[in-house]
């Protein structure tokens, strides 16, 4: 588990690097000890079956392509000259705010952990999902200590979600769009069946929401 979250934080990190900028030319930045020691591990075959079978992650592979010379020249000539246009900075800061926000909100940290599987506060997303279609249950379900976190926990991913999807929509810088939309894409039903099913869960539960006036949402919060 230790070495699970320690390799989402690099993977993550690498990421963010990547759409900035990170590998566009392919510029040589792993010959230092510490760049060799990440691109080892970043080529290690466990972690490539982390990141591209078992847990899809589109930048990584992205960033080992870019590592190996395997980025198409057009690909990477219509990258380097959306870097150098002006405004790409400010879009590319804007994008570091949403990723803080998203990795340092402990609520969400709780509640992606449920959608991906963990049992959290010993609650499993089939029984997060239960209680939520059967509002009469809820009462009950929130005896148990700190369980309101992920209720709190979902309503700051949708809340999140609404932000992302503005800041997307608002972007003049159609490479910057689409590595940004791949550094989430996880938890929006991209990273294999399982995601794709919670996140129709997700879709289900939001229109449930809206259609049922027995649930207050402000009371929920």
């Amino acid at each position: 588990m230790v070495w699970r979250e320690q390799l989402d934080l690099l993977l993550g990190a690498l990421s963010a690097l990547h759409i900035g900028g990170l590998q566009a030319e392919g510029a040589e930045i792993w010959r230092d000890p510490e760049g060799q020691f990440v691109w080892e591990l970043l080529c290690h075959p466990a972690v490539i079956a982390y990141y591209e079978r078992h847990y899809p992650f589109a930048t990584p592979l992205l960033l080992h392509a870019a590592g190996d010379r395997r980025l198409p020249d057009t690909y990477r000539s219509q990258w380097q000259a959306e870097l150098e246009q002006e405004g790409f900075d400010a879009a590319y800061r804007q994008f570091l705010h949403l990723n803080a926000r998203f990795i340092s909100n402990d609520v969400i940290g709780y509640f992606i952990e449920l959608l991906d599987g963990f049992y959290v506060f010993d609650t499993h997303i089939d029984e997060f999902r239960r209680v939520l279609e059967q509002p009469a249950r809820l009462g009950g379900w929130l005896t148990r200590p700190d369980r309101w976190q992920l209720l709190e926990g979902m309503a700051s991913f949708y809340e999140f979600a609404l932000d992302l999807d503005q800041y997307l929509a608002a972007l003049e810088f159609p490479m910057l769009r689409g590595h940004v939309w791949l550094h989430f894409a996880y938890w929006f039903g991209n990273g294999g069946a399982r995601m794709e099913e919670v996140a129709l869960w997700l879709q289900n539960a939001v229109a449930h929401a809206a259609e049922d006036e027995s649930i207050d949402g402000a009371e929920l919060g």
